[in-house]
């Protein structure tokens, strides 16, 4: 991945991002909207013209990172680190930055915490549904553990 960057995603983007989405999902369009919006900013990494991972940094009193994503085939290759470092610089100016991570996804938090993350001792049980890459709805019902991170501003 020799041309990795993480940007804002843009309008005109937002249908080469749609694309790989399952058709029901609407991920890309909802999450361009809430960005529009104001209530986050919508951050896509890109590998030359292919979107290989996502996440959203909502507005809050302390900002936090949702939603990241990063295709199957990318892990592993620096795609999470550069969504988090992109959600951190536009972070900055609250000092912090917040994140969850379910219980049962340890290679996510070991990622966070190498990053400088720290447990805040809040945790959350929701349930929700989602569209998987083939389609298919699934409800689930997960605890997440948020993560907190110093920022320099």
């Amino acid at each position: 991945m020799a041309t990795l960057s993480v940007r804002r995603c843009v309008a005109a983007e937002v249908a080469v991002i749609a694309a790989g989405e399952p058709e029901e999902k609407n991920y890309a369009s909802s999450t361009f909207a809430r960005q529009s919006a104001g209530e986050c900013v919508y951050l896509v990494a890109w590998d030359g013209a292919e979107p290989v991972g996502s996440g959203e940094l909502e507005w809050a009193p302390i900002p936090e990172l949702k939603n990241l994503q990063v295709a199957p085939d990318r892990r592993s290759h620096g795609v999470g680190t550069a969504i988090v470092v992109a959600a951190e610089a536009e972070a900055a100016p609250f000092g912090r930055i917040w994140i969850g991570v379910s219980a049962d996804n340890p290679g996510a938090r070991r990622l966070y915490e190498r990053l400088g993350y720290r447990p805040t001792g809040r945790t959350e049980t929701f349930s929700y549904t989602y569209v998987a890459a083939d389609g298919s709805k699934h409800s689930i019902t997960e605890t997440a553990q948020y993560l907190e991170k110093r920022l320099p501003g």
